[in-house]
């Protein structure tokens, strides 16, 4: 034996890294429901490092079931920006073109949506009604509820395939309007959600292809037709994406919309959804819809330091009411626009009523 070989022999055996992918075991939170579970099997594993060198392998899983939950690493809440960039393979998005109230926590990293604590939010993919939106989103927990405040998901596939083909196909052809009427002490002001003065406002609808209307002095309204179905651009697959239910007025109750139309009138809702041909949604339209995230959503409880990774177009996320505090972050990465997807039909506008197509500001072509 040579000295050589005798040397290699007493050498030990390469310690295994921390960022090794073997170090993190991935698993079903519960058969058959998201989120998929990703655990640490060793003590030390760095999540924020160990996502950075394994984010292929994070977007896979992302990819098969829609959601991650990382549960048991040591740094718990401070690595959601940082986790949810890796994944994205981009920096942390601005909350713009906001319907909803939420606070800025530190820079990329907002609170939740910030509802009173008995209120339900419904399923929902982020933003979709606007014409930017993530493709990643990231929440963490930095204090669970007392009891309840989960955050349900469901796979918006299974979610499509679940619908009945009369209403996937109407708005398959006419997308979803959404409507946004400003006024004062109602709701989030205009110049919050869309980011800019009035000297801004043809801009905006330029940019986003939004109409924008002046009503009177104290009353601005927005209108945006989207589409309803996408094709996933990475996975090929069809998938749910938009608002329907979670942007209408019935979402806050019919206690709370009777109360709302009673005090400012049908015309000045904060918002509300409709089918893109101008035509309301009727009540069997949203049960259907509602019967179906309903077929289709789990819920986890939050443990102190989740991190939970969810790719927007595969996935609706909502809020279950909670008692005590709850302290949820958001961070959101990877921009995409209604031109990186493919809709059906394949066509890039939406067909209005009188059978022409609305593109950028409302223009019918």
């Amino acid at each position: 034996m040579s000295l050589r070989t005798s040397r290699t022999l007493k050498e030990p055996a390469r310690r295994q890294s921390l960022t090794d992918a073997s170090v993190v075991s991935f698993g079903p939170l519960e058969p058959a429901a998201l989120p998929a579970l990703a655990t640490p099997q060793r003590p030390g594993v760095p999540l924020t490092l160990w996502v950075r060198a394994n984010a292929e392998l994070v977007r896979e899983r992302l990819h098969e079931r829609g959601a991650v939950l990382f549960r048991g690493f040591d740094e718990g809440a401070d690595a959601l920006r940082p986790v949810v960039e890796a994944v994205a393979g981009d920096g942390a998005l601005a909350y713009r073109d906001g319907a909803t109230p939420r606070s800025q926590l530190d820079d990329g990293i907002y609170s939740s949506t910030e509802y009173p604590a008995d209120q339900t939010i419904e399923m929902h993919n982020e933003a979709c009604y606007s014409w930017s939106w993530p493709r990643i989103l990231g929440f963490a927990c930095a204090l669970p509820a007392e009891s309840g405040g989960q955050t349900p998901l469901a796979d918006s596939r299974k979610v499509l395939r679940r619908l009945p083909a009369h209403l996937v196909a109407r708005l398959e052809r006419h997308g979803v309007r959404y409507v946004r009427n400003y006024t004062p002490g109602v709701g989030i002001p205009w110049q919050e959600a869309l980011g800019c003065d009035e000297s801004g406002l043809e801009a905006y609808a330029e940019k986003t292809w939004v109409r924008v209307e002046r009503i009177a002095d104290d009353h601005l309204r927005t209108e945006a037709l989207r589409p309803a179905v996408v094709r996933h651009p990475d996975t090929g697959e069809w998938v749910w994406f938009n608002q329907a239910t979670s942007f209408h007025l019935s979402t806050v109750g019919d206690e709370l919309a009777t109360e709302l139309l009673s005090q400012v009138g049908a015309e000045r809702v904060p918002k509300t959804s409709g089918a893109g041909d101008g035509t309301d949604f009727t009540t069997a339209d949203l049960a259907a819809i509602r019967g179906a995230f309903a077929a289709e959503t789990t819920a986890f409880d939050w443990q102190l330091g989740d991190v939970l990774v969810v790719d927007n177009l595969l996935a609706s996320h909502g809020r279950a009411p909670f008692t005590g505090e709850r302290q949820i972050r958001v961070a959101m990465a990877g921009a995409g626009t209604w031109q990186d997807v493919q809709t059906r039909p394949e066509s890039a506008g939406l067909r209005t009523q009188d059978g022409t197509t609305t593109r950028k500001n409302g223009d019918r072509r």
